[in-house]
């Protein structure tokens, strides 16, 4: 595996799977942890569609903001992405482009769907 590949892989499980993960963790009212629960009491009280629609929502955030995360590199060359001296914007044709692609780091990687899925 490639550096490219080895960041996409890495990216997605410890940025997009782990806030996925406490996402969902919090609409099913796993959470433990003191700061996080008032907000999963109040996920609680929210009927079924309110819930559907937060959900689609936050997952469309989290993989709109892992985009612009990655286009950031791309479009200023001042802030370098830097794997073992080797500058992995200079390894894509578009960095957040590797995300969604038929064989893109979320299909590849993920242990979630995409949420842009739904609305191609």
């Amino acid at each position: 595996m490639n550096r490219l590949e080895q960041f996409g892989e890495m990216y997605i499980h410890e940025v997009r799977d782990r806030s996925l993960s406490l996402l969902y963790k919090l609409l099913e009212g796993k959470i433990k942890a003191p700061r996080l629960l008032k907000l999963q009491e109040e996920l609680n009280n929210v009927d079924d569609q309110k819930r559907k629609v937060i959900e689609e929502l936050s997952e469309v955030l989290i993989d709109n903001t892992l985009h612009h995360m990655l286009l950031l590199f791309e479009e200023y060359p001042e802030f370098e992405l830097i794997c073992k001296n080797q500058n992995l914007a200079s390894l894509s044709d578009g960095l957040s482009g590797e995300l969604y692609a038929e064989d893109g780091w979320i299909k590849k990687y993920s242990q979630y769907p995409s949420s842009f899925d739904e609305f191609e």
